[in-house]
């Protein structure tokens, strides 16, 4: 039996950029975190229901957009003191994903579905119910974390040693590192499942291979390894050819910085 992925302690977990740095509008910041709990609201008991709002559903439509819409980073790399924008970015943007991947299972408590194989095959199914908003869900996810790399790697090259050496910057580094690792996870777990259709499939590949060479140069050794390990499992289980050789790409970038 196919193994059963429990995408979601990744959904909860937290070619460069050109051009000079540029803040993020905190209203941006705002009107996403009013989203998320305005989409919250609408979906209250969903994981009841199993009815969560679609994307489709004008009342959620443009709640979702704002959440989706990654527009402002576009081009833009963004300076180290964004990172907590990102987070927070981040953090409403995974209220939206645990919704989804809660819906019909019965409970609101994460720990409930991990700890129950039969709740998990539902959550898992969730994924290619909901795929239009997972879509969306994962690329921005991933953008936001490329968002967060890029600013930490800027920082790193213009920090002197003292201040890479301060412990509340290495703790920021090894958060994003772990976040990412989270993430992208979460994807490759994703694309081994059954019933997702081919374009969906490539198109979250294409967004992995995106992310996959600078995540590889920033992250932490075990982060590296858990997405090298992540990686070449999915391949295993994965049938279109074009996307596991996309995987086997992402596992060879992760394997080649450990050598």
């Amino acid at each position: 039996m196919r193994r059963l992925f429990p995408i979601l302690t990744v959904l909860a977990a937290l070619a460069a950029p050109c051009g000079a740095a540029q803040a993020l509008d905190q209203a941006k910041i705002d009107n996403v975190t009013k989203a998320a709990d305005s989409f919250a609201a609408l979906a209250k008991d969903s994981f009841k229901s199993g009815k969560p709002p679609r994307l489709s559903d004008p009342a959620a439509k443009p709640l979702l957009e704002t959440l989706f819409n990654t527009k402002d980073l576009d081009g833009k790399p963004q300076p180290w003191s964004d990172i907590d924008k990102l987070h927070e970015w981040t953090v409403a943007l995974t209220k939206v994903g645990v919704i989804y991947y809660l819906a019909g299972t019965g409970t609101d408590n994460p720990s409930v579905v991990a700890g129950d194989p039969n709740m998990t095959q539902r959550a898992n199914q969730n994924s290619i119910t909901y795929a239009v908003e997972f879509g969306r869900y994962y690329d921005t996810q991933l953008r936001l974390y490329a968002a967060m790399i890029d600013a930490a790697v800027a920082q790193m090259k213009v920090a002197s040693p003292e201040e890479r050496r301060d412990q509340q910057f290495r703790t920021l580094l090894n958060n994003i590192s772990d976040g990412t690792a989270n993430a992208m996870t979460g994807v490759l777990h994703t694309l081994a499942l059954d019933g997702l259709p081919d374009d969906w499939l490539l198109l979250r590949t294409v967004a992995l291979l995106d992310i996959a060479p600078r995540a590889a140069k920033f992250m932490a050794p075990d982060d590296r390894n858990q997405l090298k390990n992540a990686a070449v499992e999915a391949a295993g289980l994965i049938k279109n050819p074009d996307v596991r050789s996309g995987v086997n790409t992402v596992a060879r970038a992760f394997e080649m910085l450990q050598q």
